[in-house]
């Protein structure tokens, strides 16, 4: 029997293709320790921008290549397993109403896994095949994931997704001085921001950072926090 070492991540981007369909809310992305096997999962809502009631299904377009990604699953008006690329059947959404339908899981190859992958879903009108939101979800798999980290500290973090090779980061001070880590999902520091005492933000110029998900933690000489994650574009 395959152990379930899972990660269901941030959904990250989409591209704009609908006519009545937006992102509603999501998920920030979950990372998972994958030598913990904990089954994580996300959620996508789904807001319909139109006037009238509209029904939809959900098509698994394309899985990534990295070879992380044992096999992975979906639900939205029924769970479907690992070999269904689309629902049978579609969720009925009234004008103005959001649809808290969507959720997905991936099973990890091994306990060993780091790093990330996606599959791209699209969310399409049943009555119009030109009326659809494509939307990422990434992935990501840590070996380190949660080891070593106290509880998250309050901050916010913007642009986020980041094109920009700006990112902004504002988090409740402290008496304590120190400095925040930018790590990679391979466990990879790519930063370290100063921090002084009593500081209330700080900013990441990540125009070398390859695209990827990242991990911000601040460390005060004591157990590292969790400020959050930022997906650079």
């Amino acid at each position: 029997m395959k152990r379930l070492l899972s990660i269901f991540a941030f959904f990250a981007s989409f591209l704009v293709h609908a006519q009545s369909l937006t992102i509603h809310s999501m998920d920030s992305v979950a990372y998972v320790n994958s030598h913990t096997g904990s089954l994580a999962e996300a959620h996508i809502a789904l807001l319909n921008t139109s006037a009238s009631s509209q029904s939809y299904l959900i098509k698994r377009m394309q899985i990534g290549t990295t070879g992380l990604v044992d096999s992975n699953y979906f639900c939205w008006d029924l769970c479907y397993p690992t070999w269904v690329n689309q629902s049978q059947g579609s969720v009925q959404v009234n004008a103005g109403a959001v649809a808290y339908d969507f959720s997905g899981y991936a099973y990890v190859m091994d306990t060993s896994a780091n790093g990330q992958d996606t599959v791209w879903y699209r969310f399409e009108n049943v009555a119009d095949s030109t009326d659809f939101l494509d939307v990422q979800v990434v992935y990501a798999f840590s070996t380190t994931f949660g080891q070593t980290e106290a509880s998250p500290a309050a901050a916010r973090i913007y642009p986020n997704p980041s094109a920009t090779g700006r990112v902004t980061l504002e988090f409740a001070p402290s008496s304590l001085g120190g400095y925040i880590e930018v790590m990679d999902v391979l466990g990879q520091l790519h930063a370290r921001i100063p921090v002084a005492p009593y500081q209330t933000s700080a900013t990441w110029m990540s125009h070398s950072a390859p695209k990827g998900m990242y991990l911000l933690r601040r460390n005060l000489g004591q157990r590292p926090e969790t400020m959050g994650k930022v997906l650079i574009q």
